[in-house]
C-alpha cells in the first residue's frame, strides 16, 4: 500500500522494495527489453539483418520515455502500452525501424513486464520467508522443550511442548517455500500473441521469433498466447494470500498467548496506549492477522479479475492491475513483519523449572 492521503498507514503495511518491483521505471525497462528481444527475434527470422537489428536494440537501449505523457495517454488508452510504443517509434531511425513492436501487442508487453516483476518479488519473498524460518528453528533450538496449555475451540485442552505449537507455524511456511521454484517455473512463462492471440503478423515466423524472444527473456513459451487465461496470474496470487494466512495464524497465536500472559508467551517491545500506560499491545502481531485478511479480501478480486470476456477485455485486466501488486505489497509487509515478531519472541512456554 503506497502512501497517500492516509500516509500515516504506510509504514503499517506498505513494502518500498516491493512496490519498486511495479513502478513505471521497472515497468518501462521491462517494455524495452521485450522491444530489443522482439527484433532479436525479427532478425533470427530474417526479417531484418543483424546489423540494422543491432542498430535498432542499440537506440531502444537509450531511449528514454516521457513518464508523464503516459499516465496522461493512460487515461485514455486504458493501457501504458500505446503511448510507449508512439514514443519509442519516434525515437529511433533507420533501416528495419518500422518493425519495432511489430506483430507485438499492448498485452504482450503487460503482462511479459507483469510476469517479470512477480519473478523478482518472488526472490525478494523467499529470501525473506528464509529469515522467518530460520528465526522459528532458533525458536525450536531454545524453548521447544517448554510447557504450554494447548488449546481447542478456545477452551483449555492438554499440556504439550512449545514446540509443538511451533511445528504448526513452521509445516505451512516450509512447505509454501518449497513450492516457490515448482511456482516459479509455472508462472515464468511470455506472453505473446500479437492483436488478437494468434500472431497472425507473423506468418510462418511466428513460432521462432517467439523462442527467440522467450529465450531472451529468460521466460518460457508455452507455444501459444493466454491472453484471456489468467492461471499464471491467479497462481501467483492464490500463493500470496496462503502465504500471508499462514503468517497471520502466527499473528492469531501470540496474540491470544499475549493475552493468556507470560506462561504462554513474553514478548519485548509492543505498543503503547494513548489511555493505559501499562499496556503493552502485539502490534505486530496484530498487523500479521490485518495483512493475512486483506489478501483474504483480495483474492476474491483476483478470481473475479480472471474472467474475461472473448479474446481480451479491458476491465478485468485492470482489475488485475490494481489487485496483484497491492498482494504481493502484503506478502512482503507480511512477512517483513513475522520476523520482527519471532525476533521479539523473549521466552515461549515454561520451562519446567518454573511449572507450578
Amino acid at each position: 500500500m503506497e502512501a497517500g492521503a492516509q500516509g500515516w498507514m504506510s509504514p503499517l503495511f506498505s513494502d518500498r522494495e516491493i512496490t519498486e518491483q511495479f513502478s513505471d521505471t521497472a515497468l518501462f525497462a521491462s517494455f524495452a527489453r521485450f522491444e530489443q528481444a522482439l527484433i532479436k527475434g525479427l532478425a533470427q527470422a530474417k526479417m531484418i539483418g543483424s546489423a540494422d537489428a543491432a542498430a535498432l536494440i542499440d537506440q531502444i537501449a537509450a531511449f528514454r520515455p516521457d513518464h508523464a505523457a503516459i499516465a496522461e495517454a493512460t487515461i485514455r488508452d486504458g493501457v501504458p502500452a500505446p503511448d510507449y510504443v508512439r514514443q519509442l517509434r519516434a525515437h529511433v531511425t533507420g533501416p528495419g525501424s518500422d518493425l519495432v513492436h511489430h506483430g507485438a501487442t499492448s498485452q504482450d508487453l503487460v503482462d511479459t513486464a507483469t510476469i517479470e516483476a512477480l519473478g523478482k518479488t518472488s526472490v525478494i519473498l523467499a529470501k525473506r520467508l528464509d529469515e522467518v524460518l530460520a528465526r522459528l528453528a532458533n525458536l525450536v533450538a531454545r524453548d521447544g522443550t517448554n510447557r504450554l496449555q494447548a488449546i481447542t475451540r478456545m477452551q483449555p485442552a492438554l499440556a504439550f511442548e512449545a514446540s509443538d505449537r511451533l511445528a504448526a507455524w513452521q509445516q505451512p511456511l516450509e512447505d509454501l517455500r518449497g513450492r516457490m521454484t515448482k511456482l516459479r517455473e509455472q508462472t515464468r512463462i511470455l506472453q505473446f500473441g500479437g492483436a488478437v492471440g494468434d500472431l497472425q503478423a507473423l506468418g510462418d515466423n511466428a513460432a521462432i521469433i517467439a523462442e527467440t524472444l522467450a529465450r531472451d527473456l529468460d521466460l518460457r513459451w508455452p507455444g501459444q498466447s493466454w491472453h484471456s487465461a489468467r492461471g499464471p496470474m491467479i497462481a501467483h496470487a492464490n500463493f500470496l494470500s496462503e502465504l500471508t494466512g499462514a503468517l497471520g495464524k502466527i499473528g492469531q497465536d501470540v496474540a491470544l498467548m499475549a493475552l493468556r500472559g507470560d506462561d504462554d508467551i513474553r514478548l519485548s517491545g509492543g505498543g503503547s496506549s494513548s489511555a493505559m500506560p501499562h499496556k503493552h499491545n502485539p502490534v505486530t502481531a496484530e498487523r500479521l492477522v490485518t495483512l493475512a485478511r486483506f489478501n483474504a479480501t483480495l483474492i476474491c478480486g483476483m478470481h473475479q479479475a480472471q474472467i474475461h470476456e472473448m479474446e481480451r477485455s479491458g476491465a478485468a485486466w485492470m482489475l488485475e492491475w490494481m489487485i496483484l501488486p497491492q498482494m504481493c505489497q502484503t506478502a512482503g509487509a507480511s512477512l517483513t513483519a513475522a520476523s520482527a515478531l519471532v525476533g521479539s519472541i523473549h521466552r515461549i512456554g515454561a520451562s519446567k523449572g518454573d511449572e507450578r
